[in-house]
């Protein structure tokens, strides 16, 4: 089905191989999981099977790649879209429409499918993945976890024989990621054929195949279920992998930061409309300099809202905010607190990584920044040539060398690996240890533990639960994994 032989890969002006002399076979019905650490090449890998790497992006390409019994070399990439579906991390980057049907149907359209068929199509995808309640929304409004249920919708309306998933669980939360769990094995169940890249892997327990472990653009190993099974906590996190049951996890060994004069950021009965929807109401919060926060909660419950709220990218409807018993002006806040989106495209404008960090601090030594989040090899790089982790990364790097009181990151782990994660975590340890207030809305679990003293816990019903780490971890759990309605490997 699918057959990758001594294949390697070159990107546009690179010296170095993205992946070089990869060897797969993957037989049909199969699901193969892709992992290692960020940029070891697990997307450039899913590239050239989808045909982006061969027609899309600027490169040159050695040895065969056959899909479905057909070289992809040899064919157009519109013509393998009907044999090749491809859901990305960020699923609003391959929207076309601004209505779920009209994106679900898009595909069919353009291959000239008959009307009345595409109409049953489309009810079918987006009844396979849950989704006949989002008919009529626009895609933009919806959360991560619905935009990656329609994304799905769209390529199964096409009726593929292979799926490519990149990081499809990066920026879910728990219940969204059981969700995709639970489409991934319908289509399993179907006989599809399904290659994923993935750092998270504790969903896919039950139903890989085959994972294949690379390492600087190589194949170190390939290992089945059983021998999966037989390897050890301690080597599993030797080769950076994230855990395959969450309830391994360490609990957090408290820092005990000897900070004399604490400074507190409070919210005070605050309020928040957006349009004719109330996210919050008579709100209260303080965070305290430090600390470590981590927000989490459902998708679309409004964590980031909150976040544009607290460095004044928004404005709340009613309430207050204060600083260190000050009272805290729109205007003010973006003075004394710096904002990392999920969207790293956003964030990132110069022609190098060290080009990016001088922009926000002239004085610095970009390498001793670099070193804090495993960039400092790819100090000349464009930032536009990372990996989605290491550009994640560096964003984080920025944020680092602006030196604000108030740090607030969104989703700072999305498509990071292990190892990186916890120099994230190390870093954002020694940065609350300065004094600053540090707060990350996550969905992750595994770094919320590593992490994060403290947890509050927002749900689309504007409920607000805090959660102690240290003192209450088990409740951690069963709050984050709440009304998933179905076991789950945790």
């Amino acid at each position: 089905m699918i057959s990758l032989k001594n294949v390697t890969y070159f990107y546009q002006n690179h010296k170095n191989p993205a992946i070089k002399n990869i060897n797969i076979d993957i037989k049909k019905g199969e699901l193969v999981v892709l992992t290692g650490n960020s940029g070891c090449g697990k997307t450039t890998v899913t590239r050239v099977v989808n045909g982006l790497a061969q027609k899309f992006y600027e490169g040159k390409l050695s040895g065969q790649v056959i899909v479905n019994n057909f070289d992809i070399g040899k064919k157009k990439l519109w013509e393998l879209g009907k044999d090749i579906g491809s859901v990305f991390q960020d699923p609003k980057s391959q929207f076309f429409a601004t209505l779920v049907e009209d994106e679900v149907a898009f595909g069919c359209e353009n291959y000239g499918v008959d009307e009345n068929e595409i109409y049953d199509r489309v009810y079918k995808a987006l009844e396979m993945v849950n989704g006949l309640n989002l008919s009529g929304k626009e895609l933009f409004n919806l959360s991560s976890g619905e935009k990656q249920k329609i994304a799905i919708a769209s390529i199964s309306a096409l009726n593929p024989d292979i799926y490519v998933f990149d990081e499809p669980s990066a920026n879910l939360d728990m219940y969204s990621v059981e969700q995709l769990k639970q489409m991934i094995e319908y289509l399993k169940g179907l006989g599809k054929t399904i290659l994923i890249s993935e750092h998270r892997l504790y969903y896919l327990k039950d139903l890989a195949d085959r994972y294949i472990y690379m390492k600087d653009g190589e194949i170190k190993y390939i290992w089945g279920k059983e021998e999966v099974d037989n390897i050890t906590t301690k080597r599993w996190e030797s080769l950076g992998l994230r855990h395959l049951d969450l309830k391994n996890i360490d609990d957090l060994k408290l820092n005990n930061n000897n900070i004399k004069s604490k400074v507190f950021l409070e919210i005070k009965n605050l309020d928040f409309n957006y349009k004719k929807d109330r996210i919050f109401s008579k709100l209260n919060l303080a965070f305290k300099s430090g600390e470590i926060t981590c927000i989490t909660g459902e998708n679309g419950a409004g964590k980031t809202t909150l976040a544009k709220i607290l460095c004044g990218l928004l404005k709340e409807n009613g309430g207050s905010l204060e600083y260190n018993n000050k009272p805290l002006k729109n205007k003010d806040r973006r003075k004394i607190s710096y904002f990392v989106s999920q969207n790293t495209d956003c964030q990132l404008f110069s022609e190098s990584v060290t080009e990016e960090l001088l922009l926000s601090n002239e004085v610095i030594d970009a390498k001793d920044v670099l070193k804090n989040y495993g960039l400092e090899k790819l100090i000349k790089c464009n930032p536009s040539t990372l990996s989605g982790g290491e550009r994640q990364r560096l964003t984080l790097a920025v944020a680092d060398v602006i030196n604000r009181d108030i740090l607030i990151f969104d989703e700072p782990t999305s498509g990071v690996d292990k190892n990186n994660m916890n120099l994230i975590s190390k870093r954002f340890k020694e940065l609350a240890s300065k004094g600053k207030i540090i707060i990350v809305i996550t969905h992750d679990y595994e770094f919320i533990k590593e992490s994060c003293e403290k947890v509050v816990l927002i749900n689309s019903k504007e409920k607000i639960e805090k959660i102690n780490v240290c003192k209450d971890s088990k409740r951690l759990l069963v709050a984050m994994t709440r009304n998933m309605g179905v076991s789950v490997n945790v």
